[in-house]
């Protein structure tokens, strides 16, 4: 049987327990100061798994909302943060074409989890995405475009990651599924450690590579976002000029009226 880690938000949480979600908060806000051109009260996150960033946002003064596909991290997510006031919405959905009531003033989606596969469910996304967030908003996307070609990668990553008795092994590697389409896959294979009790995971998300300028003609073809600004390693002083040596680039576009 192939056990998916995202059914597991205790050692999902884990493996990702080096992240500083403070200073994360920190930056989403920087960007909101900068760049918004609306005051931002509710802030809402495509493929948030286990809504990380929900209480540090909570006590900056935002209302949270959180989409994901997964009930059972949204579950966990849930019972987490129920001593936050306002109570974090999270809603089951996926992150292609989704319904929700409320308009949201600042959205964002981490460490490339948009998993676009062709330009319909692209358009789509960014459909959903243009009715929910109010004009002057502000779109946040991390390492969500590929400055770098995945297509040519080779070797592969990892990282162990130990809390609480419990140590996670992640081991990242891609596979080129079609080039003319951009296509590749993303193999995540996780070893727990869970207090000596040994699980193993295989997680494979296939996605469209974006290249940047690709994405730039995207835009230039809709009238409903424009662009920010890009910037690598989560540093506003450092404005991506040239598409070498960028690590953990985030793009920032805002709402305008369509």
């Amino acid at each position: 049987m192939n056990r998916v880690l995202y059914d597991y938000p205790e050692y999902y949480e884990v493996a990702f327990s080096f992240r500083d979600f403070a200073r994360e908060a920190d930056f989403l806000q920087s960007c909101i100061k900068q760049f918004s051109t609306i005051p931002v009260r509710r802030i809402f996150e495509v493929a948030c798994g286990p809504a990380p960033h929900a209480e540090e946002l909570t006590r900056r003064g935002y209302a949270y909302t959180g989409l994901d596909i997964n009930r059972n991290m949204l579950d966990h997510a849930q019972y987490k943060w129920r001593h936050l006031s306002p109570r974090p919405e999270l809603i089951e959905g996926d992150m292609i074409s989704f319904e929700h009531a409320m308009t949201v003033d600042f959205a964002y989606v981490m460490l490339g989890s948009l998993y676009l596969n062709n330009p319909d469910e692209m358009n789509r996304h960014f459909d959903t995405m243009a009715g929910i967030l109010n004009e002057g908003g502000l779109y946040f996307l991390d390492w969500c475009i590929q400055f770098s070609d995945p297509l040519k990668y080779e070797g592969s990553d990892s990282f162990t990651v130990e809390r609480d008795g419990i140590a996670v092994d992640s081991k990242f590697d891609i596979r080129l599924v079609d080039q003319d389409r951009q296509m590749y896959e993303e193999i995540w294979t996780v070893n727990v450690n869970d207090h000596s009790r040994h699980r193993r995971f295989e997680m494979v998300e296939r996605n469209k590579a974006i290249f940047p300028p690709e994405f730039v003609e995207f835009l230039n073809r809709r009238s409903d976002f424009e662009f920010v600004g890009w910037w690598k390693n989560w540093n506003l002083n450092l404005p991506i000029d040239d598409f070498t040596n960028v690590t953990r680039p985030v793009v920032l576009l805002r709402r305008v009226a369509g």
